[in-house]
């Protein structure tokens, strides 16, 4: 019987994005700085400061820096689902974990969205569907163009299209590139379970919050929307999330539990296989 957490070969990782100080040591050595695209052997530490972000990749595996610290490299590219393409698994459902898109076709949108600057007071169409709106315009790509709707709806807006606005403006700046300023968005949200976007958001915020190795936050979200005994598509990737987070943390009987349950609401889909796959 396989173990979720079964040992894997640790890789080198790559910084996607950084946003403060990191730096890499090894054998006792100096520190060296590091930047954006450089390659951090599998074995040394690396140091985060300055108030710092990154976001690593160790082959598939993403991993998030969220606190300043001295980390292991070799235990930060191994790990319980250093074997799984989280976001394409996941993502191929929930669009805001695939890939960042190239932002130069929306120089348009950006010149619009200037033009609404803070220098004069824009008064507001109350007809207007910002929610309704940015999906269209998110749908068609212009992705900057949604993120001026959204901000515009998180100020209008209240209850839960105010919170479903602000939660699409933080998946927009997640597909833009900017993943601390989304972060700060998504994590001051809090929905409700009447929320349409409860299940999406669940999903969205539990994969971010585990690959920053922040299990318990994780698990928090998830129990939200899974104790209403959701049956929507988002409810087999919950399941999924929900055995890894608990696995990660020495529970494995219920992080079992949870693979069955994702198994049960679609064996043939790949989240399924995958889930069926780790129960062997």
């Amino acid at each position: 019987m396989l173990c979720l957490t079964s040992p894997l070969s640790a890789v080198d990782l790559k910084i996607d994005y950084l946003d403060g100080s990191l730096e890499y040591q090894s054998d006792n050595r100096a520190w060296r700085q590091l930047g954006i695209g450089d390659i951090i052997p599998n074995k040394g530490s690396i140091r985060l400061s300055g108030n710092g972000f990154a976001e690593l990749s160790a082959g598939t595996k993403k991993i998030t820096l969220t606190k300043d610290g001295v980390y292991d490299s070799t235990e930060l590219s191994g790990g319980s689902t250093g074997a799984i393409n989280l976001r394409q698994l996941i993502g191929s459902k929930f669009s805001s974990l695939i890939n960042r898109v190239d932002t130069s076709q929306n120089t348009a949108a950006a010149v619009r969205a200037a033009q609404a600057g803070d220098d004069f007071i824009t008064w507001e169409d109350e007809s207007t569907n910002y929610l309704q709106e940015g999906m269209v315009l998110m749908n068609k790509g212009d992705f900057i163009g949604a993120r001026e709707l959204f901000k515009r709806g998180a100020l209008w807006e209240s209850g839960a299209l105010q919170r479903e606005c602000l939660f699409r403006q933080g998946e927009i700046e997640q597909i833009l590139g900017n993943p601390r300023v989304a972060r700060d968005i998504l994590t001051g949200i809090s929905p409700l379970e009447s929320d349409p976007f409860l299940g999406e958001y669940s999903v969205v915020m539990a994969t971010l919050y585990i690959e920053s190795r922040e299990y318990a936050k994780a698990d928090s979200v998830l129990t939200l929307y899974l104790d209403t005994n959701p049956k929507d598509e988002a409810a087999q990737s919950a399941w999924y999330l929900s055995a890894l987070s608990m696995d990660a943390q020495g529970n494995k009987s219920d992080g079992r539990n949870s693979l069955r349950k994702a198994v049960e609401l679609g064996p043939n889909t790949q989240i399924g296989m995958s889930a069926a796959e780790l129960l062997k």
